[in-house]
């Protein structure tokens, strides 16, 4: 004998699941979201650490991305007015007011976020290596423990240096030596542009480069290269007031000069000095 079920017990039960799924679905569409993206004001690309907060919500950033920066969302949100903070080391706060609308918002520009200093600095260690005829010198900030400073703010840093061929009793040296050195022609002198590397994998991101053509020709087979790193505070001075000032410095061949001059401007910058000798030249 063959059970007969009811039409109506196989339809009522399809028909709760079905209203179910659509009020679920319904609700979904009505999730209220923020999606918003931020970025380091120099280079453009990621910061590191960066915690951001918006109402009960909160989400660590640390790599996002070496082509620019990467979309966040919040979820779960209650439509209204609201704040969205950022903050990150070594950089300015930021504090943005929303007012969200139930379902999706988006703020379409990234929010920029100004770098004030690399967290700990107290010198930079700087090494060199030949491209072709170029020098191309890698700056590896050192923290107050000794160790380099790996993530941290792009600041608009101003370097200078002067590269001369490296002597010991007026005579070229011929082989690296570790005393009795000093300073023969110079060959370049002034300002060095730099780049920054966000690629994840990277552990020092400066890196500037000497062209070839702008190091006058001799065949000293070292050179000594004198450094001067100037860190702004972007807060305090501008790149454009800080290429005035250092085209009005005193030459890097006159360090107290150039010191006395600089210290004038505590609160607006820190400079570091760095000398590398037994640097190789010569012909490539």
């Amino acid at each position: 004998m063959k059970l007969r079920v009811p039409l109506f017990a196989i339809l009522v039960p399809s028909v709760l699941a079905a209203t179910a799924l659509a009020v679920f679905l319904a609700m979904a569409s009505f999730d209220t979201t923020l999606q918003f993206s931020f970025e380091d004001a120099v280079s453009g690309g990621w910061v590191w650490g960066a915690v951001a907060r918006l109402q009960d919500r909160a989400l660590i950033g640390f790599y996002q991305s070496d082509t620019g920066p990467v979309p966040y969302t919040f979820t779960h949100l209650k439509p209204g007015d609201a704040t969205l903070t950022i903050e990150a080391r070594g950089y300015v706060p930021v504090s943005v007011p929303v007012t969200l609308k139930r379902g999706s918002n988006s703020l379409r520009t990234p929010i920029r976020m100004v770098g004030t200093e690399i967290p700990s600095l107290v010198g930079f260690a700087i090494f060199e290596k030949r491209s072709g005829a170029d020098l191309v010198c890698e700056l590896r900030p050192v923290g107050e423990d000794g160790r380099a400073v790996m993530n941290h703010p792009c600041l608009p840093i101003w370097i200078g240096c002067r590269v001369t061929t490296q002597l010991r009793n007026g005579i070229p040296i011929r082989e690296p030596v570790d005393t009795g050195s000093s300073r023969g022609e110079e060959l370049f002198s002034g300002k060095v542009e730099w780049t920054w590397d966000p690629l994840p994998q990277t552990v020092f991101r400066y890196t500037a480069r000497i062209p070839g053509a702008r190091i006058a020709a001799s065949a000293a087979p070292y050179r000594v290269i004198d450094y001067l790193v100037v860190v702004p505070d972007p807060r305090a001075i501008e790149s454009n007031a800080l290429d005035a000032l250092m085209n009005a410095a005193p030459p890097i061949t006159d360090p107290d000069a150039l010191r006395a001059y600089l210290e004038r401007q505590k609160g607006r910058l820190r400079y570091f000095f760095d000398t590398s000798w037994n640097v190789p030249g010569g012909t490539p």
